[in-house]
């Protein structure tokens, strides 16, 4: 991988700000073949508006930048999850230059090793069940399906995911 890939723990909400502007940019991309095009606005608010980053950082998610060149390129989130001893992986992303050069596999199991120093046992994302690029990703990089789900997120819209899952 060239580019010396890195990764940048934010520690401030006032580095947030970074995460949005990188969802703004490839999320869109990323959703607008798989949802109806008034779902993208609306979930862009209900998971990266700066009162709801900054509540869950409030919490203890954490956030991680991805750089490549030294230029934000990707981010992911991280945060406990039940039962005890699993934790999540959200918002695995990275801006469409990058992928297919092995950034992504990067990104996931940088996150994987670190919520295995953190010492949680398993790890759990969701996943469209549409987004097959990025299932397929996942595939590769140990994780398994373990169910589906269909979650009403208000105004109509849902979010159809497969739940999927890595031992650590």
């Amino acid at each position: 991988m060239e580019g010396n890939p890195h990764f940048h723990k934010i520690e401030r909400k006032e580095e947030l700000p970074l995460v949005r502007t990188l969802a703004d940019q490839v999320w869109p991309d990323t959703f607008r073949p798989i949802l109806p095009p008034p779902q993208i606005p609306y979930m862009m608010e209900m998971m990266y508006s700066l009162p709801v980053m900054e509540k869950e950082f409030d919490e203890g998610v954490s956030y991680y930048i991805l750089f490549i060149h030294d230029k934000p390129a990707g981010y992911l989130q991280l945060s406990p999850y039940h039962p005890e001893g699993t934790a999540k992986l959200h918002k695995i992303y990275l801006l469409q230059e990058h992928q297919g050069k092995g950034y992504g596999s990067f990104l996931i199991q940088f996150g994987l090793d670190t919520l295995r120093k953190e010492g949680f046992q398993r790890a759990i994302l969701n996943v469209n069940k549409h987004n097959d690029k990025a299932i397929r990703s996942y595939f590769r990089n140990g994780f398994t399906i373990a169910e589906t789900v269909k979650n009403d997120i208000g105004n109509g819209f849902f979010m159809d995911d497969f739940v999927m899952e890595h031992p650590l």
